[in-house]
């Protein structure tokens, strides 16, 4: 799920913010690389920053995150501080504020396709103001955002995942990677019973046969 909401951030901030920034990505490091090119800039980087998780309700088997993403904010000082913030009379001097309100524009309380719960921006932090770099000065701010979803249903109590092929399952990990598996549950294929009238002590005995799929 992480990555999917990841990839849904990136792939919408791309889409909406055009030409206001040179490239938009999933943050690999690159602030931390003091041979960052400012030619690279503007940028926009998506990253995720922690979750923390809790109880849905007494039912000790439902659980929600509440996830973290930074979305990162670089901009070129071409001429001051001032400029790199508020931008200037040229296109290219895109302020890092005009950046933070087109972010906000396009995610504040969106779904990602009903990936989570509306997204809830929480903060904006400075990174650095004017710091130097190869070939320039850099302004770069933060934008943090929690994404709420419902956790996965957990495997029970003693089990292991099933093997799947399915790519897309998030148990394929374990089918890929030769680690410990379960056989499949058993099908429920027939409800029986007995129903009581209490009138007439009367009892009917039925039974329900379920409708199995064949999906192999």
């Amino acid at each position: 799920m992480i990555t999917k909401i990841e990839q849904e951030l990136v792939e919408r901030l791309q889409k909406g913010l055009g030409r206001l920034v040179n490239t938009v990505k999933s943050y690999g490091g690159e602030l931390d690389d003091d041979s960052l090119s400012v030619s690279r800039l503007p940028i926009c980087l998506v990253t995720f920053g922690g979750a923390r998780i809790e109880r849905m309700s007494t039912n000790a088997r439902r659980h929600q995150s509440t996830a973290n993403f930074v979305i990162i904010l670089a901009v070129r000082s071409l001429r001051s501080n001032v400029a790199a913030r508020q931008g200037g009379i040229d296109e290219r001097e895109v302020g890092v504020n005009q950046l933070i309100t087109a972010v906000r524009r396009l995610l504040d309380a969106q779904t990602l396709g009903q990936l989570v719960k509306p997204l809830k921006p929480t903060r904006v932090r400075t990174i650095f103001n004017n710091a130097l770099f190869k070939g320039g000065a850099i302004t770069a701010y933060s934008i943090e955002y929690e994404a709420v979803y419902d956790d996965f249903q957990p495997l029970d109590d003693g089990y292991f995942p099933e093997a799947t092929q399915d790519k897309t399952n998030p148990d394929y990990v374990f089918s890929a990677y030769r680690a410990k598996l379960s056989d499949p549950l058993p099908l429920l294929e027939q409800v029986q019973g007995r129903i009581y009238d209490p009138t007439t002590q009367a009892e009917e005995p039925f039974k329900v046969e379920t409708e199995v799929k064949n999906e192999s």
